[in-house]
């Protein structure tokens, strides 16, 4: 029987397999690594604790502008795209891709990927 770390690793896995996709990461709403496939030489603490710092300030943001609910945040680079998207209320999904990738398919299955991670970890 798998664990939920692994289960979730599996997640990303399949999630890798898309083309484009560099790296990806869960960590949980308060910015602590869950399970992480990114290259060497990024902190993984650091990153988690930014990019939980970018969702919870565009959440407070969309949130005062009088939307109702949240999914995603993008940041992007000549060279690299950033996707955040909730996982649940104590989870985010976040995905490094190539900017000239399928970004529609991309999101897609990140969608899907973020649902069934919220699943698991809801258990």
């Amino acid at each position: 029987m798998s664990t939920k770390v692994e289960t979730l690793k599996g997640v990303l896995e399949r999630l890798g397999t898309i083309g484009g996709i560099k790296a990806s990461s869960i960590i949980s709403a308060d910015g602590i690594p869950m399970v992480s496939l990114i290259p060497s030489g990024i902190n993984e603490n650091t990153f988690a604790a930014m990019l939980a710092s970018m969702v919870g300030s565009a959440e407070t943001a969309l949130k005062s502008l009088g939307s109702k609910s949240f999914e995603r945040v993008i940041a992007e680079s000549s060279d690299t795209r950033v996707v955040a998207i909730k996982a649940g209320e104590n989870a985010i999904l976040s995905i490094m891709l190539d900017p000239s990738s399928n970004y529609g398919l991309i999101l897609l299955e990140a969608k899907k990927a973020a649902d069934e991670i919220a699943g698991i970890i809801s258990q």
